[in-house]
């Protein structure tokens, strides 16, 4: 499809532009997207208004859903008009982790919206392997927040999954947070402990299926989440606001060999004292990192998370906080950056 679109168009840090660019041309075993709804990320923020892309021009966003425009001439079992999200990591299919169908490891991947351009705009392309198709239950919205929810799951199952009567607490809660709240109440989870800074999220979180909130301005996360367990610690931490206290907080509070799972970027060094340290081997604690999702065939957590979407098991439409044009990103962002505004996750249309 030859032509012109409308796209937000980052040239460099901070200086992000509605303009007009060319459609994107497929490759034999790619499809055309038309952009149906594209969200915010957390890492978005860091990324347009002070990292900034791997190249400029670049056209971020990363999590969207969409319909096939078009489909490339090698391209099978998708149609023109299917409605889909798709994965956003572009493995190279030739790396060690690649060829174990460990993706998110990819020693040399792509990434749409900061590698290659992305999801803000009226057309994106995405090889045909990273599509997922929607079903008719989740609308358009909600499968533009796949990649969110997925990453929530592959950061709980890092962790070694939620046992039946296990006691969570999620330090953050951001979209991710709230989304690894129902997927710990889904998995079993006894009682859900959640913490933030900011009452409307903590709100949101008490939505969605946290027991217990905990604002973090107020009270002393620790000496709450030891109250909430009889003073033995939560048995799963799972640290998705990247703060350096959020990390030193998810040290303290585990119980002896609980599991740690850790999601946020401080974007700053993270200096335990020694104290804090001490409880890794003192209460043979279990750390685990955890970055993006898979979509291996014999391991897609996206489609694993499509299908509970659709069984209405996973909330998206409370997350929602704002319903924007693409118009207003630049405005939008330059908000967020400058704490004008706030916001949980923002949905953006064409």
């Amino acid at each position: 499809m030859d032509g012109k679109m409308m796209a937000v168009v980052l040239h460099a840090p901070g200086d992000l532009r509605y303009e007009e660019t060319d459609i994107p041309r497929i490759g034999d075993h790619d499809v055309l997207l038309r952009i149906k709804a594209a969200g915010n990320c957390g890492s978005d923020l860091h990324r347009i208004m002070v990292e900034g892309t791997y190249h400029f021009p670049c056209i971020p966003g990363h999590e969207f859903s969409g319909e096939i425009a078009e489909t490339g001439k090698l391209v099978q079992g998708l149609e023109r008009g299917d409605r889909v999200t798709a994965a956003p990591l572009i493995p190279c299919m030739q790396c060690e982790w690649c060829l174990q169908g460990q993706f998110n490891l990819c020693e040399d991947y792509d990434y749409v919206g900061s590698r290659s351009d992305g999801a803000f705009a009226e057309y994106m392309k995405i090889p045909a392997f990273n599509v997922v198709k929607l079903p008719d239950e989740v609308d358009d919205e909600s499968g533009a927040m796949t990649d969110p929810a997925a990453v929530a799951l592959h950061a709980i199952r890092r962790g070694g999954g939620i046992r039946v009567g296990e006691t969570v607490a999620v330090l953050g809660a951001g979209p991710i947070g709230m989304l690894v709240c129902q997927w710990a109440r889904i998995k079993g989870a006894r009682k859900i402990i959640g913490t933030d800074v900011v009452p409307e999220k903590l709100r949101i979180l008490e939505e969605v299926g946290a027991d217990v909130v905990i604002n973090a301005k107020d009270d002393d996360v620790v000496d709450r989440i030891m109250d909430e367990t009889g003073g033995v610690g939560a048995d799963v931490i799972v640290e998705t606001a990247g703060s350096v206290q959020t990390h030193i907080q998810s040290l303290v509070a585990a119980r002896k060999r609980g599991r740690i799972i850790h999601i946020g970027r401080a974007y700053t060094d993270v200096l335990l004292p020694d104290d804090v340290f001490t409880q890794i081997f003192r209460r043979e604690l279990s750390v685990f990192g955890a970055v993006n999702s898979n979509f291996s065939p014999h391991d897609h957590e996206w489609k694993t998370t499509v299908q509970y979407m659709s069984m209405g098991r996973l909330k998206t439409k409370p997350l929602i906080s704002q319903r924007l044009q693409f118009s207003l990103i630049p405005e939008t962002f330059r908000k967020m950056y400058n704490k004008e505004l706030f916001y949980n996750k923002i949905i953006f249309t064409p």
